[in-house]
């Protein structure tokens, strides 16, 4: 037997194929091969066509090989020994990583990637791995052997710690990577990066449904670079709202005089132009006047309101130093529905100042401090009853603190979360959400998708005490021929525990 050659290989299952030229008369041939020069120890392959596979080597290592020809039992001599390599080479592309929700995490499933070796899996909350600084701990998978293909699926749980739990209403962000440490160990191979949001806790469909919306109008004479006054974007405002007809609203910024009515608030204005809703509170608030335009209207047709006050303690840090910070005007409501539930709950409107930059504390920080005297103001309001519970709440406003963190992870946002706030943007369906809630008076045409998946968001809807969220909405396009504000308004349809 003559030409004896390695032919082709197949890296993933471990094999190479080894070809030769046929003999007259035979009836099958026989492959023996040994990593021995003597081909000692060896592992033998009958077949019945011209060519075979050697399975099961070691990458890199030399295989002496040789065949014979066999006529019923019998074979014929021995070929002159060649020598095959499964030789590694550089580690191909990947082709498409998918990811998906599961119940405490993500599951990623990776296709095979020609010439691996070995894969590994990287998930955060973070969007940017090569950002700096950024606190967002990475975490990965221990590398697992490309040459098992029953393991091309990972699941990969989320956890607080990391900020990655369904309750914080982000995605998980996952990158796969390949090397082929026969050939390179150093080189790495990294996928596309791909998302997922952990699959939320569907809400209890017997519970009283409430369409609640947050919305930061933007103060009268608060507007720059030539944006139309209050009295040009009132109706604009108050058309994307009655379009909506959420149940319940919290409005931020509604402060400042209302064109043609002197020195009367705009929330008051506003007011007039919502004949469905109405202010809870239509009276000055015992603070100042730039915060005197957070407010909370309702629906007097679908809820009564029980008791309202104002948190006491929330500070705004936009004074320097801290003993001089006032507090904002963060109200609260007690409602309950009449629709025969007895749904009752407590609404907050919230929007913390933007700190100073006097403050040796990152911003941040103070932020998260903003949530923490919230927190302790509101259980002083939402007194437990003899069993210990406290009545479900309902959160609105501007938080003033990105989604996404830049030096810090104890901000607004996670501070209220891990307080047993939810993120309703953690939705059974979301809309818009790839775009910001802070829209910097740009039109609908220039809010452009975040290249992550998910728009940073300084406006929230964040609820304690109900289970979930049908759905969220980031009013990006309001379909106005004014743009009616510098924030878009976010919604959700949130489920309240009924009252037997």
């Amino acid at each position: 037997m003559t030409a004896v050659s390695q032919a082709s290989q197949d890296w993933a299952g471990k094999s190479v194929k080894m070809t030769w030229k046929a003999v007259p008369g035979a009836t099958s041939y026989v492959l023996k091969w040994s990593t021995r020069a003597d081909l000692g120890s060896p592992t033998y392959k009958d077949s019945t066509t011209v060519g075979a596979w050697m399975t099961s080597l070691v990458p890199g290592k030399t295989y002496h090989v040789t065949v014979a020809a066999k006529n019923g039992t019998a074979a014929g001599q021995w070929a002159k020994t060649v020598t095959a390599v499964l030789r590694p080479h550089a580690v191909g592309t990947f082709g498409p990583v998918t990811v998906t929700p599961t119940v405490g995490g993500v599951k990623v499933s990776v296709p095979d990637v020609a010439d691996a070796s070995d894969y590994q899996i990287r998930w955060s909350a973070g969007p940017n791995e090569n950002r700096t600084p950024d606190r967002w701990k990475a975490r990965t998978t221990p590398w697992s052997s490309a040459f098992d293909p029953a393991v091309r699926t990972w699941t990969l749980p989320t956890s607080d710690a990391d900020l990655t739990s369904v309750a914080y209403g982000n995605p998980v962000y996952v990158r796969a990577m390949a090397r082929n440490t026969y050939f390179d160990p150093s080189s790495i191979r990294k996928s596309v990066q791909v998302r997922a949001w952990p699959r939320p806790t569907p809400p209890i469909a017997a519970d009283h449904a409430l369409h609640f919306a947050s919305y930061n109008v933007l103060c009268s004479g608060c507007e720059q670079n030539g944006a139309p006054t209050w009295a040009t974007r009132a109706p604009a405002i108050a058309d994307v709202i009655a379009k909506k007809a959420p149940g319940v609203l919290t409005v931020l910024e509604a402060s400042g005089p209302a064109t043609g009515r002197g020195s009367e608030q705009a929330y008051l204005d506003l007011d007039r132009r919502l004949p469905g809703l109405r202010l809870v509170d239509a009276e000055p608030m015992t603070v100042s006047a730039s915060h005197q335009g957070n407010r909370i209207l309702y629906d007097p047709s679908r809820y009564s309101v029980l008791d309202h006050g104002v948190l006491a303690g929330v500070k705004d840090y936009g004074v320097y130093p801290a003993s001089s910070a006032p507090d904002t005007n963060t109200p609260w409501a007690k409602l309950r529905a009449t629709d025969g539930s007895n749904a009752t709950f407590i609404v907050v409107a919230a929007h913390y100042g933007i700190p100073s930059a006097s403050y040796a504390e990152p911003r941040k920080t103070l932020l998260g401090r903003n949530s923490a005297q919230l927190l302790a103001a509101l259980n002083r309001v939402n007194v437990p009853d003899g069993s210990g519970r406290r009545l479900p709440v309902v959160l609105g406003g501007d938080l003033n603190d990105n989604r996404y963190p830049e030096d810090a992870t104890d901000g607004a946002q996670p501070t209220l979360v891990r307080a047993g706030f939810y993120d309703s943007s953690a939705s059974q369906h979301r809309y818009g959400t790839s775009k910001p809630t802070y829209n910097g008076y740009l039109p609908a045409s220039r809010q452009v998708d975040d290249p992550n998946g998910d728009g940073q968001r300084i406006d929230y809807i964040l609820t304690q005490g109900l289970q979930g969220s049908d759905e969220f909405v980031n009013n990006w396009n309001p379909a106005t021929a004014t743009i009616p504000s510098d924030h878009n308004m976010v919604e959700a349809e949130v489920h309240v525990p009924t009252i037997p």
